[in-house]
């Protein structure tokens, strides 16, 4: 009920205008009693929560010991029951029960009414002439096919259809032009009879296209065209599906920024606007109307446009200037849909400008909070399909993807960022000591971002920690920071950046009872083992530590709740406990990811293993010895055994192996035909052959082989029996690749990595599904043998940076010949990157959205697995070059934005 009371809010909110000062009290109250419920029964269930394996007897016991602490409970209930009382009757007694809100305010209708000049626009050249590959030469087509543009925060969504169609008129006459904001499925069968037409659908944002597509006329003997805009990736696809395209309104870059930033205030260049200039993340509308904010302002001075830079949450908040950029930010955030969604957006809040956040971290944190819960699917399918909603309507931008083509790392847009920061402070939902001046009274999620040399705490050491529930340190804190005493309902702890924390802060975590994510960085050399106390603790993740291998206590693997385990462990001698960890493991424990575990010529491992029964995810590293005895054979039968689990192909394992310097002989087995799938295969080492179990699964979606050596002939053979292959990545040093006709027929995405390709050829009626196809390679020698004329569904090659300008161009006339004009990328190796960065030839940036590429949504990464890997951002050739680097989660990423276009490269 209380959440529909909030949702009801935000809905009447952005409907009717601004919120009455009493409905907005009265719903702050509500959100107060809310907490304050939880928290109540936060330390209530701790410490009643009893055993379910205890005997009757033992169970009675612990009820009567609880009997005072379940009369306290009920006396809390009751108090609070009082005080939901007492805000209804004032409520009432204000408002006669009726939470009427202002008319709508001025900000309404210049949001609504006012648009940016065509004069002065920038870097509108490009997309037009990009956007009008997609117009038929000839009148060829007999039914409409559909053009979306799709964008975030109309960054100038609007204004290429126009010009589309007036710039088209040469090729493309029309009996019938106008613009439509709302239709009608009779009204368009009527007005389009015997018509040949151009129509714009704009800023579509709920999926009406089937319905509507069957009024435009068919069989006509004549071309027309449809353009629709829309924010939303999935209503985009939909609505190209036939024969369609969708392009993608890229930000602009630098020189763009620039050009238009700086026309709006009247100034050649002013570097300390660059800030503001930079936060903009190349969205027009952001740089338009936060230029007319400095000017009107009169802010630019140095101390001014660092008090926008610092405070433009609160600007966008009230100030007129910026009334358009704030209809935008609302309007995505409003019309998200449920509590809960706009719970895990505001919740991106705790991350510092310009911070990668891990989609998968992200996911299991929302989890720990309690945002989502299961309804007929689980509580994790429901946070995934969460994130993949803010996703699709362009709010988190993917910066890092993985081989099967999901977001990896993600960012926010900096306005976003700034909008959601701002509301979450209003709303005391998070109180960030960076970001902000004054701290509440009751602090519910704690997020510090200090940097090295910044002023001291804002924090006083005697403030109220006691209610908690996050904690999130990126940087250096102060000592009363990290006194864990203090937080009783703590439930997400996220130390991976703390650089002051070391061992002897684990022990205080221990007693951090409703711990349910633990994420450690930092000076960590071992778990305590009083870790054994944190039963709730679903999330432990020690990736970030500095030690190489953590020694892990069995205590860890005990843990009731323990559902994901991140790291590289190693296991201690455990003969004497070995029958109890594994009935416990067996019958009790929860545990899905264990990624990973180091494995030697110790068989304790491969015992405990085999107990396991809900893994799905499992990464082995398998340490050879200096005595030459590095057979693994003891870990063949619970590697089959965890395959052989997966029997249902949407709750597939995965499977990383990681044998370098070992023998493959315990891969050497081989499994009933088509009874197992695996979601994900990794293999790392001296693959002589690909291991017989691999071609009798029932399918594999997604496999990387990484091999020191040069993978051999049989191996790339047997791969065209996988069954079921989406995602291929081949890492080797020299590489000799025929793909035959009618082999890899499902695959989507090819990637390979290598020193030396000497030939890759695909036969007529290979990779008939491939679209996306990665050659890293800088010593590749013109196409090698690739013919993508055979590829009918390609959509991107990406090429080594340091390929020589004639395999440039090479690629560049391939793709200019294929109907469907795919992108020709290139990417930097991260070796290259480095030695760009030692040679002084890449400055190092800030961590911050200042610092960041307007054009970071193109921006991805890709993981390897090995030095081999790359970073890379993505460009179209034929551009000119702006090359910086940031440094991000320990890895270097490349960023490249364009100063220029090419027509010669056309993005999907």
């Amino acid at each position: 009920m209380i959440a529909a009371a909030i949702e009801d809010h935000d809905r009447r909110s952005w409907s009717e205008g601004r919120a009455s000062d009493v409905q907005r009290i009265w719903i702050q109250d509500v959100r107060e009693l809310a907490y304050s419920i939880e928290d109540s029964i936060d330390r209530f269930l701790h410490r009643v929560t009893r055993d379910p394996g205890a005997s009757s007897l033992r169970q009675k016991g612990q009820k009567l010991k609880t009997m005072s602490i379940r009369a306290k409970f009920a006396a809390e209930i009751q108090e609070l029951r009082r005080k939901s009382e007492a805000a209804s009757k004032l409520r009432q007694l204000y408002t006669g029960g009726q939470s009427s809100t202002p008319g709508p305010s001025a900000s309404t209708f210049v949001a609504s009414s006012t648009q940016t000049p065509a004069a002065d626009l920038v870097g509108m050249d490009a997309p037009r002439d990009e956007a009008r590959l997609f117009l038929p030469d000839k009148c060829t087509t007999v039914s409409p096919s559909a053009t979306t543009i799709h964008g975030f925060g109309f960054a100038h969504r609007r204004r290429v259809p126009g010009m589309f169609s007036r710039r088209s008129s040469g090729k493309f006459k029309l009996a019938c032009k106008f613009m439509i904001a709302a239709v009608s499925c009779d009204d368009l069968v009527e007005c389009l009879k015997f018509k040949r037409f151009f129509i714009v659908i704009d800023d579509l944002r709920t999926e009406y296209w089937n319905a509507i597509k069957n009024a435009f006329p068919k069989d006509m003997g004549v071309s027309s065209r449809v353009i629709v805009t829309t924010a939303i990736q999935s209503i985009a696809n939909a609505c190209s599906a036939d024969n369609g395209h969708v392009y993608v309104m890229r930000a602009l870059d630098e020189k763009q920024s620039r050009e238009l930033f700086f026309k709006q205030t009247s100034l050649e260049e002013y570097a300390p606007a660059e800030q503001v200039m930079k936060k903009c993340d190349g969205l027009p509308l952001a740089l338009v109307t936060t230029a007319q904010l400095l000017q009107s302002k009169c802010q630019m001075t140095p101390a001014g446009c660092a008090n926008v830079c610092r405070y433009m949450g609160e600007h966008v908040e009230n100030e007129e200037t910026l009334a358009r950029l704030k209809h935008v930010l609302l309007q995505n955030y409003s019309s998200l849909p449920g509590h809960a969604l706009k719970a895990c957006l505001l919740y991106l809040s705790i991350f510092p400008s310009g911070h990668p956040i891990k989609r998968k971290c992200l996911i299991r944190r929302w989890l720990a909070e309690g945002f989502v819960e299961a309804d007929r699917r689980s509580a994790v399918d429901v946070a995934t399909d969460n994130f993949k909603a803010l996703e699709d309507r362009s709010i988190i931008k993917p910066i890092d993807i993985s081989n099967n083509a999901e977001a990896k790392t993600c960012q926010t847009h900096g306005m976003m960022l700034e909008f959601i920061l701002q509301k979450s402070i209003h709303e005391n939902f998070i109180t960030s000591l960076y970001d902000q001046a004054g701290l509440p009274d009751k602090i519910r999620r704690l997020s510090l971002h200090r940097r090295k040399g910044a002023t001291r705490d804002k924090m006083n050491s005697n403030i109220d920690l006691s209610l908690v529930r996050s904690l999130t340190i990126f940087g250096e804190v102060g000592m009363h920071i990290t006194e864990f005493s203090k937080y009783e309902l703590l439930r997400v702890l996220d130390l991976q950046e703390c650089e002051a924390l070391n061992d002897e802060h684990l022990k205080k975590i221990s007693n951090l009872l409703m711990l349910r994510y633990l994420s450690l960085g930092g000076n960590i050399t071992t778990l305590p083992k009083e870790i054994s106390n944190l039963k709730f603790l679903e999330t432990l993740d020690v990736r970030r530590a500095k030690t190489e291998i953590v020694p892990m206590p069995i205590e860890v693997l005990k843990l009731p709740c323990l559902i994901h385990l991140l790291g590289v462990f190693s296991l201690p001698d455990l003969r004497q406990e070995m029958k109890k960890l594994q009935s416990f493991l067996s019958k009790k424990s929860n545990l899905e990811t264990l990624a990973g575990f180091v494995a030697d010529q110790s068989t304790e491992f491969p015992q405990l293993m085999r107990e396991m029964n809900r893994l799905t995810k499992v990464k082995v590293w398998c340490r050879p010895t200096t005595n030459g005895r590095n057979s693994f054979s003891h870990l063949s039968c619970p590697i089959q055994e965890f395959i052989q689990r997966g029997t249902d192909v949407n709750e597939a394992p995965s499977l990383s192996l990681n044998f370098e310097g070992c023998l493959q002989d315990f891969m050497d087995f081989t499994l009933e035909e088509n009874s197992c799938y695996l979601s994900s295969l990794k293999l790392h080492g001296e693959l002589q052959s690909l291991p017989p179990f691999v071609t009798k699964l029932a399918s594999v979606t997604e496999v990387c082989l990484s091999s020191p050596d040069q993978l051999s002939g049989d191996v790339l053979a047997a791969l065209s029996n996988v069954r079921s292959l989406h995602y291929l990545k081949l890492i080797t040093t020299e590489l000799n690749f025929v793909i035959e006709q009618g082999a890899l027929k499902t695959l989507r995405r090819l990637c390979i990595v290598v020193k030396s390709l000497t030939h890759l050829e695909n036969q007529e009626g290979a990779l008939p599904h491939l679209e996306s196809l990665w050659l890293l390679c800088k010593d590749l020698n013109g196409l090698c043998g690739v013919r993508i004329d055979r590829l009918g569904r390609i959509k991107e090659v990406t090429l080594d940076d340091a390929v020589s300008e004639e395999t440039r161009n090479e690629w560049k006339e391939a793709a200019k010949k294929h109907p469907r004009r795919p992108t020709i990328c290139l990417v930097k190796t991260k070796e290259e990157v480095d030695r760009m960065r030692l040679e002084g030839q890449i400055r190092e940036i800030s961590h911050s959205p200042a610092a960041a590429s307007p054009e970071a949504e193109n921006q991805m990464q890709v993981d390897s697995g090995s030095e081999a890997s790359v970073v890379h951002r993505k460009r179209k050739l034929g551009d000119l070059l702006f090359l910086r680097s940031r440094k991000a989660t320990g890895t270097m990423t490349t960023e490249i934005s364009s100063a220029g276009s090419s027509r010669d490269a056309i993005p999907t």
